[in-house]
């Protein structure tokens, strides 16, 4: 059965990633979910997410608004992403994420194939 999930309607995740805004929209929490997850992402002006890697979940993202600056693999690949653009970053890939802007967040829509909750998709820290 379909199940619809609004963001108004599930708390802000701020734990995940500190200093970012998330919101789990499909998880196994939020839906039943089984092999994937779904989750709506905003990053502040001039923030950076901490380098980490995933060791379960391949992770996607997609960018909405905004530029983001994706540093990849130990040599960090730099990947501009704009409006339009998406990503993908198998397990155990290094990355992270930057807003360039001084006035703009970037919204984005992410999620990992193969793990049904962000929780569970293995992240690790780097830095």
């Amino acid at each position: 059965m379909a199940t619809k999930v609004s963001c108004k309607d599930i708390p802000l995740q701020r734990r995940y990633e500190p200093g970012f805004e998330m919101h789990f929209g499909i998880t196994d929490e939020t839906t039943g979910a089984k092999n994937g997850c779904v989750n709506r992402t905003t990053f502040p002006p001039k923030s950076k997410s901490k380098t980490h890697i995933h060791t379960v979940g391949e992770m996607f993202w997609y960018c909405i608004s905004g530029k983001a600056i994706w540093l990849v693999g130990k040599e960090k690949k730099e990947y501009v992403l704009e409006p339009g653009d998406f990503i993908y970053i198998p397990p155990g890939e290094p990355h992270s994420t930057i807003n360039p802007s001084e006035i703009e967040a970037i919204e984005g829509l992410g999620g990992y194939f193969g793990c049904s909750h962000p929780y569970k998709s293995g992240k690790e820290f780097l830095e």
